[in-house]
Order: structure tokens, then sequence, then C-alpha cells
């Protein structure tokens, strides 16, 4: 009974149940007779939402503010520009995936120089660069008319053990995710130690106080905390009274 208030106490619970009680109705709403069909189609375009949301954590969870618009447009323009490279070759499979990857890791470059050098809010500069980004995947796709490797269409369209593949790269993905933040030290840390106050959800610790108490002194995690909250993060996740950025 305590592990079902448990379970019930996360707030994560509801959207898996909601998702449960769709599926349900749309099968008794087909009388059955899509189950596995439908099942397919949901593990497959779910798998999408599941690398794009992992993707969007990372970035969330980097700090208060946080977050990337930009995603969207660097899934079109990274795919069109691997789409052209690969030019429908599967032994240019490897070269597109670098190119994609390669893609990816100079818009989050550009983003990070917005926000960090510039300091423009996130969602100011990932909005603004995802404009850029769409205009020059618009420009690049245009008139397109190539089609993927053939290797690469089979292994996007067929399955695994009945799962599809693509289903699988996500579950080995959030696997990979899962297994990197239950990597994380645990215990009580230098910033709830010395700065009690910073236990209330309105103001978060300094990521510099993060670590096991063992690993900073709280001489150490005192003076950083202080110094965050003479910092813009510190006025940003510490004061309610202020906006956001």
């Amino acid at each position: 009974m305590t592990m079902v208030r448990q379970l019930f106490g996360k707030p994560w619970i509801w959207a898996f149940l909601a998702t449960l009680a769709t599926f349900v109705v749309t099968i008794l709403f087909t009388g059955g007779a899509s189950t596995v069909g439908l099942t397919q189609a949901a593990l497959t375009f779910g798998a999408f939402s599941v690398i794009v949301g992992l993707g969007q954590m990372f970035v969330v969870t980097l700090g208060p503010g946080n977050v990337d618009l930009s995603i969207p447009a660097t899934m079109t323009l990274a795919g069109t520009v691997a789409l052209k490279v690969m030019d429908t070759q599967d032994g240019l499979i490897w070269l597109g995936l670098l190119v994609t990857l390669a893609t990816g890791l100079v818009i989050g470059i550009a983003n990070y120089g917005l926000i960090k050098l510039l300091r423009i809010p996130p969602i100011i500069a990932t909005l603004s660069a995802s404009f850029i980004v769409q205009s020059a995947a618009i420009w690049t796709n245009r008139g397109i008319r190539i089609k993927p490797p053939e290797l690469l269409a089979q292994f996007s369209t067929t399955s695994t053990l009945g799962v599809p593949n693509v289903a699988w790269i996500a579950l080995l993905r959030w696997n990979a995710a899962f297994m990197a933040g239950s990597s994380r030290p645990s215990g009580r840390t230098c910033g709830r130690r010395v700065w009690p106050a910073c236990r209330s959800t309105a103001c978060a610790l300094p990521p510099m106080c993060s670590v096991p108490c063992s690993r900073r002194s709280p001489a150490f995690c005192s003076a950083a905390f202080r110094a965050a909250r003479r910092s813009t993060w510190g006025q940003n996740t510490c004061s309610p009274r202020l906006p956001w950025w």
C-alpha cells in the first residue's frame, strides 16, 4: 500500500495513466482490430518524442530558465543536409550521421554563445536562433527530391522482436540518460549544510555546491553561495520578486 501511495505521489504517473487510458479507449472503439498496428505506430512516433524530450530535459535541468526552442528547426536542417550528403547511397550513411551530429553541435555552440557571451535569455536566444535555422533549412531543402538510402529506410521502418528499431534506439538512449542520472553523488550537499534557507524550492542550490560535503568544505560552499546570490544566476533563482530573466 505504501508503494502504491508513493507511486501515485509521483507527478509523471498521471501522464502514463492518461496514455494507457487513451490506448484502451482506442482499442475498444476499433474493436481490437488495430491493436498491433496501433502499438507499432505509437512506439515509432513515441521514440522520436523520447529522444527529443531527453535532449530538452538535459537543457532544462542545467538551471532555472534554461530551454532550447531551436530543436525542431535543428532537426529539420540536420535531416535535410544529411539526406543531401548521403545522396541515396548506403555507403555514405556514416557520413550523413556525422553531418547530423556536427550540425547539432554547431547550432548548440552558437546558442551557448548567445546566452553566455551576449547574456541573452535562453528562451529569446534559442527562439531567435530557431528562426534563422528554419530559414536555412527552407533554403536548403527547396525543391529537394532525395530519398534516404535503402538500408537506412529499411532499418527505420522495420522491427526487431516485434518492436520498431527506432523504439529500441530510444530505449537505449533513455537507459543511458537514466544511468547518467543515477551516477550523481548522493548524500547531503554542502549547499544544504551551510545554507539551510536554500532548501526551499524558490531558491535553488548553486551548481558549484552540488557535491558531497566530503569533497567541498563548508567554508568553500558558503563563500560560493554568497557569490552566487550576488550574481545574475542568484537573482534569477532566489528572488521571487524579479522576473526569471
